[in-house]
């Protein structure tokens, strides 16, 4: 009897460690989000990540823990605190910066499933732990940035086309290769704008050239002037629109676009900047003509959808544990995508955002009313030839279907060499004497 007793103990606890340790249990459970030290009220990572999961909450029944890293010393514990909870089966680190703090407290709770958005914790892994890569339970959700950029270097080189402008601008941050993706992703547009231009509006027609996107590296995601100073540089060089591939300065960026819009009593663009990773269109309604979108929400919502449907760790097996969001992108037999330009209905949902931060934060965020806001944004999209958006739609349609190759530039080798075919060295044009930074 006791044999039969110690017998069936021990199925049960085996039974008991397959349920903890996959992601196969029935019922509803809990998602943690980390975040990174932009916390709660960035209006862009974190606030997305959120939203995904406030989103998982609404259509899959779980519930969600926020946990708000203030310094990023807070990344491992506040990762483990979530981890030791016994009802999350999801944690969520959220921006790149958690990467090495993921690879370390993944290890250490086999039993729960972590997943980082844009993350490489299982390089960190696999260089660090060979022996373990990749790690069973830990998924990192990176994006087709290369793709997203295509789209809007097109529109700022069909929106020259219009204004009879003879550049386009971006502000990049700090040299990596994920920002390389971006810079030929976002030339290549421009490129194949100008050979839609050639077939479709020969009268707005004009040849590609190497110095038409002006570009820079401010070394910096976080010193705002360095982004005034080079977009500044480039409106004054008749840039028509100006790419932000820098973050936080993207607010230098509208500063300078400011500048010319009182100077000058413009009511909207040109000129105009693009913002990135969330839609920004909202920042300076009238000349933010779109955001290039990552949506960091999405890689959340469907996470969760794997764990709560028992297939993420058969996802990580399968994809050792990389699985990129993108245009026209399936994972396990779905539609699964994350990049995109912002819409008027994308803003919608980023306005609600802002007046959530306005609640937390109880400081000022949006710079109108809402339908203010939505109303000036409206305005000027309709204001641009309709041809412009046809021409944008008919690329992404191009890319989703897989009949043009967008170049995913991340070596070395690869990015000279596309530099070499569509842009100079950024230190071959000089920057100009501009005004101070005002905050």
């Amino acid at each position: 009897m006791w044999s039969r007793i110690v017998l069936a103990l021990a199925v049960a606890a085996a039974l008991m460690a397959h349920g903890a340790g996959t992601d196969a249990a029935p019922g509803p459970f809990k998602i943690a989000v980390v975040s990174d030290v932009g916390g709660r009220g960035d209006l862009s990572f974190n606030d997305m990540a959120f939203k995904g999961g406030e989103d998982a909450e609404r259509d899959f029944g779980v519930r969600m823990v926020e946990l708000v890293s203030k310094v990023e010393a807070d990344y491992v514990p506040n990762l483990t605190r979530a981890a030791r909870d016994p009802n999350v089966r999801l944690v969520v680190g959220v921006g790149f910066l958690l990467s090495d703090a993921l690879a370390q407290v993944a290890r250490r709770f086999p039993d729960k499933n972590f997943v980082g958005i844009d993350t490489f914790a299982q390089t960190i892994v696999k260089q660090k732990f060979p022996a373990q890569y990749p790690l069973p339970n830990l998924m990192d959700v990176v994006y087709e940035e290369h793709k997203g950029s295509a789209l809007v270097g097109a529109l700022g080189a069909l929106l020259a086309a219009q204004y009879a402008r003879p550049h386009i601008g971006g502000v990049f941050g700090i040299e990596i290769p994920v920002l390389w993706k971006f810079e030929i992703g976002y030339k290549w547009g421009a490129r194949w704008a100008t050979e839609w231009l050639a077939k479709n509006r020969p009268e707005k027609a004009f040849s590609y050239r190497k110095d038409f996107v002006l570009w820079t590296y401010t070394g910096t995601f976080s010193d705002i002037p360095k982004g005034y100073a080079a977009a500044k540089a480039m409106y004054a060089k008749n840039a028509v629109a100006v790419f932000n591939i820098a973050g936080p300065l993207g607010l230098g960026i509208n500063q300078a676009v400011q500048e010319i819009a009182q100077a000058q009593r413009l009511r909207m663009g040109p000129p105009f900047w693009i913002g990135v990773d969330a839609n920004q269109d909202w920042i300076n309604p009238g000349f933010v003509i779109a955001s290039m979108m990552k949506r960091v929400d999405r890689g959340v919502y469907y996470t969760t959808r794997w764990v709560r449907d028992g297939q993420f760790r058969d996802l990580v097996h399968r994809t050792q544990g990389v699985v990129t969001l993108g245009i026209g992108t399936r994972i396990a037999g779905q539609l699964a995508e994350g990049i995109s330009v912002s819409t008027l209905e994308d803003l919608d949902e980023f306005i609600r955002m802002g007046l959530q931060a306005e609640r937390m934060t109880r400081k000022k965020v949006l710079p109108a009313p809402p339908a203010e806001i939505k109303s000036k944004v409206k305005t000027m999209r309709n204001a641009q030839p309709r041809w412009v958006w046809d021409a944008v739609a008919e690329l992404e349609k191009k890319i989703r279907e897989a009949q043009v190759t967008v170049p995913m530039v991340v070596t070395k080798p690869d990015i000279e060499r596309w530099r070499g075919e569509l842009g100079s060295r950024p230190d071959r044009w000089p920057a100009m004497a501009h005004r101070p930074f005002q905050p």
